[in-house]
């Protein structure tokens, strides 16, 4: 079996711009072992090498799973519920002052937990009414968030699930269908199926693209939100950007930014 490594440096070169051309996504110097390892398994669970598989990824003979596959391969998938304390503490203040049933995004949401846990914190503050729809490149990510099939959590209450086996749990239908879930890719140049968003959140996407990508990235979230609407990032995302037409509100903790114009 071969990786990037084993290979010469215009094979290597080769995958990483194939990826980037294909799908729009740029894998970080950092993680470009890890992801050698995870497409090696795969080659070699279809009978090919790294090289083989690469010609037929060019040459479009490679189905639609085997070339989801290879996206989910590409990108970070690291979650967990309620990951975030602060952010979730901003979620919740900014909701507390739309008097309408809050309508929040989250962006490379991976497996479900970030929107499941935005949802809980909104009902734990009294909101009856919201929707939260999260959207990620990974059709798999989708397809799990989708289920909403998760190991227990010591933070998840019988309100807004029920056991499911030994240590794990399913959210009630109702609490669900206020959760939805796109396969969605923010580069791309379909629109992402929720209109007027309240409050965008992309936490832990971002640093896997180089600068300027970020910051198209950024702009095209920015465009998204009506006057008055919010943008949250984690405090290791951007925090050089200085976009025209959001103001950044005090906050050591993260990044966040309401639409003034």
């Amino acid at each position: 079996m071969n990786t990037l490594d084993d290979l010469d440096e215009e094979m290597a070169s080769s995958w990483m711009k194939i990826i980037e051309e294909r799908f729009a996504i740029e894998i970080a110097e950092h993680r470009q072992a890890a992801f050698a390892r995870a497409l090696s398994s795969f080659a070699c669970e279809t009978g090919e090498t790294l090289e083989g598989l690469l010609g037929l990824f060019v040459s479009g003979r490679l189905d639609e799973a085997q070339r989801f596959q290879i996206l989910h391969l590409a990108t970070n998938h690291e979650t967990r519920f309620f990951r975030y304390p602060p952010s979730l503490e901003a979620i919740r203040e900014v909701c507390s002052g739309i008097r309408h049933a809050p309508r929040v995004l989250s962006v490379g949401c991976s497996t479900g937990e970030e929107p499941y846990s935005i949802a809980c914190t909104l009902l734990r503050a009294g909101r009856a009414a919201f929707q939260v729809h999260g959207s990620d490149v990974s059709h798999p990510c989708i397809e799990t968030a989708r289920r909403g099939i998760y190991r227990s959590h010591p933070d998840l209450r019988s309100d807004v699930c029920i056991p499911r086996g030994e240590n794990t749990i399913k959210f009630h239908s109702w609490f669900r269908d206020m959760v939805t879930f796109e396969q969605h890719n923010i580069l791309s140049d379909r629109p992402v199926g929720f209109s007027n968003p309240d409050l965008i959140i992309t936490q832990n996407m971002l640093i896997y693209y180089r600068v300027e990508t970020r910051h198209l990235i950024l702009q095209k979230l920015a465009a998204m939100l009506p006057v008055g609407g919010h943008l949250l990032t984690g405090p290791a995302e951007d925090g050089n950007w200085n976009p025209i037409g959001l103001k950044r509100l005090p906050n050591h903790l993260l990044n966040l930014f309401v639409k003034v114009a």
